[in-house]
């Protein structure tokens, strides 16, 4: 299995070659593998303006329908990523990909979630997920909400009541799919990794 550095942005637009710049820059620094970004601003009719030498293969998801939506995945030269196949939430909220690198199979999920009814949309979303992952999964993106908000929160309160909280951890436990970076830091208050 290929060693991956994995990184997650919410980019709030991916447009302005500036800030691609200073991002590439940060991601070339940290030799992140693979790269989840959320809020590209990329309607799914345009021409994606991403290009950079180190990161070649890119995969989008925009929206048609807003501008402040639409996800992106991109491969780091070097780890060739061979696409078995993909879903496109038309709203431009999420952006599943199945596919192989050094012959082992991935599923990388990249999620924009909406700031409002997060348990509605995760409950609609997770079946697409169980029915479409397969071996290494690994899901990233903003989630616009806490799982662990007495950890994450300065109020250490999250926007779904407790009992609606546990009953989606629960449903995303039952898919065989963990918070890898809260098992391995399990008091740490802080996901600033930069």
């Amino acid at each position: 299995m290929a060693e991956l550095q994995i990184a997650s942005y919410n980019v709030k637009g991916f447009n302005a070659p500036s800030k691609r710049c200073q991002i590439f820059f940060h991601l070339k620094r940290k030799n992140c593998s693979v790269i989840l970004l959320q809020e590209t601003h990329f309607r799914y009719y345009s021409n994606t303006p991403i290009a950079d030498l180190s990161y070649p293969e890119w995969f989008h998801c925009g929206s048609g329908s807003s501008a402040s939506r639409g996800v992106s995945i991109g491969f780091k030269k070097g780890n060739p990523f061979q696409l078995l196949a993909q879903i496109q939430d038309p709203e431009g909220r999420y952006l599943l990909l199945k596919g192989t690198i050094a012959n082992q199979i991935y599923t990388f999920i990249n999620v924009y979630a909406p700031n409002t009814g997060q348990f509605e949309w995760f409950i609609g979303m997770l079946p697409t997920v169980e029915f479409f992952m397969e071996e290494v999964t690994i899901i990233g993106g903003d989630f616009n909400l806490t799982f662990e908000p007495r950890l994450d929160t300065s109020s250490h309160k999250s926007s779904l009541s407790s009992k609606t909280l546990t009953s989606l951890k629960k449903k995303i436990l039952a898919l065989g799919l963990i918070d890898t970076w809260r098992t391995l830091n399990p008091l740490t208050k802080d996901y600033t990794f930069y």
